[in-house]
């Protein structure tokens, strides 16, 4: 399951948490799949001063779920997305679904 953290706050860009320091850029969605760290930014979702949301998303249910990873990279790289072969399949799922607008 992936989990889409935004950052509405106007102060707070750095989010500490077991694997380290977290940077959130204010209104960009930030994906976190590890579920130990999604139990530690959950702490500042309750915090009303933050400004601070936490998005479930079931990307197995996207359009792009079922097609290989070296396909998805293939074609992330042929939209222009940068950093593809450091990503996760869903994160790689999130970026394409961002640039197609759905």
């Amino acid at each position: 399951m992936l989990v889409e953290v935004i950052n509405y706050g106007y102060g707070r860009k750095s989010f500490p948490t077991r694997v380290g320091n977290l940077f959130i850029d204010r209104l960009k969605p930030f994906p976190v799949t590890d579920p130990g760290v999604l139990e530690d930014l959950k702490r500042f979702e309750k915090s009303d001063k933050l400004g601070f949301s936490i998005k479930e998303r079931d990307w197995k249910s996207s359009k792009f779920a079922k097609r290989p990873i070296n396909d998805l990279r293939r074609t992330a790289t042929q939209m222009g997305i940068k950093g593809v072969f450091t990503m996760k399949k869903s994160e790689l799922i999130q970026n394409l679904e961002e640039y197609n607008g759905t």
